[in-house]
């Protein structure tokens, strides 16, 4: 049985455009996401490209065959180019233009005219290839869809280079029909599979990632980007059960910065952003990936330590006060003079809750303010049992 090869080339081209039309529509509406219109054009692009192999089967003209092949060349190349993009990785407009030209000017060099087809093939292989393997490296990020786009694009990939060695062996000619079982007629059907598939996973992924945006952006204070209250808790709550499951110590942090209402009194809110970004700032850098840092509100920041002993925390503690006063002396040419006092709670085994700590680390804070401010106070308990444990934990 053989392939109405025409009719066949109809249908690719309309699956082609069909989707090219609905991820342009979708970008319309969403145009943060450059890869919804990279992915489009090539869809649209290859369609064209289609149409023109046809007419070049139609008339034997190696001209139409030659840009036929080049449009399709370029689909391939947009799709890299896409999938650089979703992963904001940089696809150089030389490198997606430079397979599709060769693959057109190709048809006027006579000694390699016969094996445009050959090259098209190879050029969109490699290109597909590429990006499949820039969505597999991309992996870390768990979009589910992701794993479908890594599959779809592989196949393609694979079949592309199939059409390369069934033109190269002979088995398929420029302008003849495929049989149903051929290895070139399966391009077609797969082909269509891919336009068809990619476009909903891409879909998929792009709302997969907006909607992991939006939990993110619930979690984090947008002025400082560190978490906020409901991000912490949710993470310190985690952190300390881990704590508690594996019997190791932990230690909370409360940190206030001293009369910060008078910061934004004198010099303006503009300053006392300025300095509560500069805390956050200084304070990330003496902390721990391993250890959960959040703004509770205003002026108040707390941290969950894992791991680590009151000692080790009470040094950490002081290097962020003494780092934080002496970098916010001057703020925007302003004599700001910020200081911040801190309060510690610890559980050698974390075995008390998450509320219990923060509250002895706020008291210790409360000491800490009366006693004078720009100073690091521990609780009560972590006191006697820093005097009474004889091991010293190193953070």
């Amino acid at each position: 049985m053989q392939l109405d090869l025409p009719t066949l080339m109809v249908m690719q081209s309309f699956a082609l455009a069909s989707a090219g039309a609905v991820l342009l529509v979708a970008w319309w509406q969403d145009r943060k996401t450059p890869a919804l219109a990279l992915w489009g054009i090539a869809h649209v692009s290859a369609a064209g490209g289609i149409l023109l192999l046809m007419l070049g089967f139609t008339s034997h003209q190696p001209a139409w065959l030659g840009l036929g092949g080049g449009l399709l060349s370029f689909q391939s190349a947009l799709i890299w180019k896409a999938v650089r993009a979703i992963d904001s990785k940089p696809g150089p407009s030389i490198l997606v233009l430079v397979g599709p030209v060769v693959a057109v000017l190709a048809c006027s060099v006579p000694v390699i005219r016969e094996f445009v087809g050959s090259l098209a093939l190879t050029v969109g292989g490699a290109y597909i290839l590429a990006a499949a393997t820039s969505l597999w490296l991309g992996r870390q990020e768990r979009l589910a869809a992701r794993g479908p786009l890594v599959v779809l694009s592989t196949v393609h990939g694979i079949a592309l280079l199939i059409g390369t060695y069934s033109t190269l062996t002979g088995s398929t000619g420029q302008d003849s029909v495929p049989l149903i079982m051929s290895l070139f007629g399966f391009i077609y059907f797969e082909s269509i599979l891919f336009a068809l598939g990619t476009s909903i996973f891409i879909l998929a992924l792009v709302k997969e990632r907006n909607e992991a945006a939006g939990r993110m952006a619930a979690r984090l204070d947008p002025l400082t980007g560190i978490a906020n209250r409901a991000g912490f808790m949710e993470t310190a709550q985690r952190v300390l059960a881990r704590c508690r499951r594996d019997g190791v110590p932990v230690t909370v942090m409360m940190f206030d910065l001293d009369r910060f209402k008078a910061v934004n009194d004198t010099h303006g809110r503009a300053v006392g952003d300025t300095v509560l970004r500069k805390f956050c700032e200084l304070a990330a850098a003496a902390l721990r990936p391993t250890d959960v840092f959040g703004r509770l509100g205003g002026e108040e920041f707390a941290v969950v330590l894992p791991g680590s002993s009151i000692e080790a925390a009470f040094a950490r503690a002081e290097r962020i006060r003494t780092s934080f006063a002496a970098n916010c002396r001057i703020i925007d040419k302003h004599q700001v003079d910020a200081t911040v006092s801190c309060g510690l709670s610890a559980s050698l085994q974390a075995d008390e809750t998450l509320s219990v700590l923060l509250e002895e680390s706020d008291t210790a804070l409360y000491l800490a303010k009366a006693e004078g401010r720009n100073r690091v106070q521990r609780s009560r308990r972590a006191k006697s049992a820093a005097s009474s444990s004889t091991v010293i934990r190193v953070a």
